[in-house]
């Protein structure tokens, strides 16, 4: 008795509390890549979202999440291409919103967002961006002491052809 009992229990918090799990590709748009992803009733998720970057980018996400009821994320992590972490996401729970920015240069290479998170609602989703930019090349600080002792050369060139 005690173990069909917990046989349908089981089977009564499988139907009610549905997971999703899915690795798939952002929509490459404009200066970057949007995504987003849809279910509906009671329901955790745990998503690989995959992009790719052209040579050394800087990265950029947000996502947000929209339920009827209760929308909560966990975890918002950037991940290389073996789906080693690279950068944590902060986690802005209430909104429903979540972010981060990574400011280190990333290498060319294929990455992916991790997305974890549960809901509770009739209908729910989330949505989000990444977006990639070449960040401007900052001079070392000898590439300007090698700029000053040239023009001191110049400098002091154009002063004896003056005598």
């Amino acid at each position: 008795m005690k173990k069909s009992l917990l046989m349908l229990a089981l089977g009564l918090s499988t139907v009610l509390n549905t997971a999703y799990a899915a690795t798939y590709d952002a929509t490459l748009s404009g200066d970057g890549y949007q995504f987003s992803s849809a279910f509906s009733g009671n329901t955790s998720f745990d998503d690989y979202i995959r992009f790719s970057t052209e040579g050394l980018q800087n990265i950029v996400a947000s996502i947000s999440g929209s339920s009827s009821n209760t929308f909560t994320f966990e975890t918002f992590n950037l991940l290389d291409s073996n789906k080693n972490l690279v950068a944590t996401g902060s986690v802005l729970n209430g909104t429903p919103k979540v972010s981060f920015g990574y400011l280190e240069s990333a290498q060319y290479g294929n990455f992916f967002l991790h997305v974890v998170g549960t809901s509770v609602g009739a209908t729910t989703g989330y949505n989000g961006t990444i977006t990639t930019f070449t960040a401007a090349a900052v001079p070392e600080p000898e590439t300007y002491a090698l700029l000053l002792a040239g023009l001191g050369l110049v400098g002091i060139m154009g002063r004896k052809k003056k005598l």
